[in-house]
């Protein structure tokens, strides 16, 4: 008995010494970030002939996305090793290092101690191989030279080389990398004068690859020891876009679509490799997808079909080629029970066109009325569709085109003179329209009414100074183009504006083709110019408004209003 008590009295002072150590503790929380006490060699050491680095810290350390934030300048071929073991940071070179040459290691916000996580900001480590250190350095901010947006994580970097070549086949001479407010500072370089580029260095070789965005100065730089002259870049992608046929998708049994990744030069050439094939080709808005429609129900029950493709596609170097592949497509019946598959059959059999219209209370005086289908339509009988506008119980007709969108087109549209605050009515009788399987329309009334002039705004813009090439651009909060007119010196007119808020960009229109473009490293030339009015405007019903913009009042990098950059960078992710 006496031992066994002895045994409980040992563990009852066992779990309360452990005790101690849980639970709340008492105390600020540590938010102080690790600090570096000594390095093997010195930070800014001399003559450096070693392989590996060893840093020694006040605390235990961890290291967060090292591979991502780890900037080594000059870049290397393979990137050295960095790890962190207790308190010590060792980096171990994997490259021969350049003889009498600067290097500096941007560990970013990777290094954190081991218990909260507080990351040591922007750390960096500087040695020489030779007898000095460099000091001189560049510093300024990448923007997207469409939307002028601060750009995070694009490389920058220089070369002492001249020649414009070298971008394309060299990796830099010196690197750095912006931040979240597309700032960059490229430091430890030497005295000289140097090109300047930027790029978004997906493949990760420290130079421009075909497709990547880029940017580049028009002039060379020289460093400073301290600058606070900020260079500007704007980035840009070029007119080459990737053109590659994605992959084939029949989720439903009649109907095979096949996407593209972008709009073809000239349409795909199909051709069924089953005997019999009946089917329709329509094609998107965009003219980037093709929709297969079958037609004949031996096909429609075919869980494999095979096609033959001829189409557009890019190769490694952005060439336009044709090429040929043969395509499979399949369709996967979902389970479903006797008695359902009954009711669908039915369905089927009593199958109706299904028929939509943009009619509606609140119509846009400016709008077209439309008819949309969700499937071809073979046919309609004009004669068979009626306009009337109603004044009071009385429907008056109303004349119309129709005009169709396409060949086996998916939407009509209805041309009219429609008066702004009257009511319409459009009447579709049945069978008055057929798709490519023969159904028909059930009998339709759709009813509109027009808005007024009195619920809109007018927005006169006039620029001071004027520019002749101007064209300037009505944006919506999400720094989406919503209209867009050319400068007058009289000032551009948006009429029939909603209530809304409302943001103003301009482009300089340089080559006249009435859009924005894209600059050109082939042809050494820059993108057009962008500029934002630096406040929003807000339109009221039954107003007129008028803006006089001086672009070059508030300067380019700063004008654009915040909640912009905000909702354009969001809306890219």
């Amino acid at each position: 008995m006496r031992k066994i008590i002895a045994i409980i009295g040992i563990v009852l002072v066992c779990v309360g010494c452990a005790n101690r150590g849980i639970g709340p503790q008492g105390g600020p929380r540590d938010s102080i970030p690790p600090q570096p006490l000594r390095s093997v060699p010195e930070n800014g050491a001399l003559n450096f002939t070693g392989k590996k680095i060893d840093v020694t810290f006040s605390e235990y350390l961890q290291l967060d996305n090292i591979s991502q934030n780890l900037l080594m300048s000059p870049p290397q071929q393979h990137a050295p090793e960095v790890k962190a073991n207790g308190k010590h940071l060792i980096v171990q070179f994997e490259d021969t290092l350049k003889p009498n040459t600067t290097y500096t290691l941007d560990f970013g916000h990777s290094v954190c101690d081991f218990t909260e996580r507080n990351p040591l900001p922007n750390y960096t480590f500087a040695f020489s191989t030779g007898p000095v250190i460099d000091t001189l350095q560049l510093s300024g901010r990448v923007y997207d030279a469409e939307n002028l947006n601060p750009l995070k994580g694009i490389t920058v970097g220089v070369y002492a080389n001249l020649e414009d070549s070298v971008f394309t086949r060299l990796p830099f001479d010196r690197i750095g990398r912006t931040d979240s407010a597309g700032a960059f500072r490229i430091g430890n370089m030497q005295e000289g004068v140097y090109r300047l580029y930027a790029v978004e260095d997906i493949s990760r070789d420290y130079r421009l690859t075909i497709g990547e965005p880029l940017a580049y100065a028009d002039e060379t730089v020289t460093p400073e020891a301290q600058t606070d002259s900020a260079l500007t870049l704007w980035l840009f992608s070029q007119q080459q876009q990737r053109l590659y046929m994605q992959r084939t998708q029949r989720e439903k049994q009649h109907k095979i679509i096949i996407p593209f990744s972008a709009t073809p030069d000239s349409m795909p050439q199909v051709r069924p490799l089953t005997d019999s094939l009946n089917y329709y080709i329509t094609y998107s808005a965009k003219r980037d997808t093709l929709t297969m429609w079958l037609t004949d129900s031996t096909s429609i029950l075919h869980d494999s079909l095979f096609l033959e493709i001829r189409y557009r596609r890019t190769d490694s170097v952005y060439h336009l080629e044709w090429a040929m592949d043969t395509l499979r497509a399949i369709w996967r019946k979902p389970r479903m029970s006797a008695k359902m598959q009954k009711m669908m059959q039915e369905r089927q059999k009593n199958r109706k066109v299904d028929i939509r219209s943009n009619a509606r209370s609140g119509f846009d005086i400016y709008d077209t009325l439309r008819i949309v289908s969700t499937t071809p339509l073979k046919d309609f009988i004009a004669d068979s569709m009626h306009l009337y506008e109603r004044i009071d119980t009385i429907l008056k007709p109303v004349a119309f085109k129709i005009a169709p969108t396409d060949t086996l087109p998916m939407q009509l549209d209805l041309m009219a003179s429609l008066k702004a605050g009257k009511k319409y009515e459009l009447h579709l009788d049945s069978a008055a329209l057929h798709d490519v399987y023969d159904a028909p329309n059930k009998q339709e009334k759709f009813t509109l009414q027009l808005k007024t002039p009195e619920d809109y705004s007018t927005l006169r813009v006039k620029l001071n100074p004027y520019l002749p090439k101007a064209r300037i651009q009505l944006l919506n909060a999400r720094d989406e183009v919503v209209r867009e007119l050319p400068a007058n010196p009289a000032g551009a007119f948006f009429n029939y504006l909603k209530p809304d808020v409302y943001y103003l960009r301009l482009y300089l229109d340089l080559n006249d083709d009435q859009r924005w473009t894209t600059g050109s490293w082939d042809e050494h030339r820059q993108p057009e110019q962008v500029f934002y009015f630096p406040a929003k405007l807000q339109t009221k019903p039954n107003w007129d408004f008028e803006e006089e913009w001086d672009y070059l009042a508030v300067p380019q990098t700063v004008a654009k209003p915040a909640e912009l950059i905000k909702a354009s960078s969001s809306k890219k992710k």
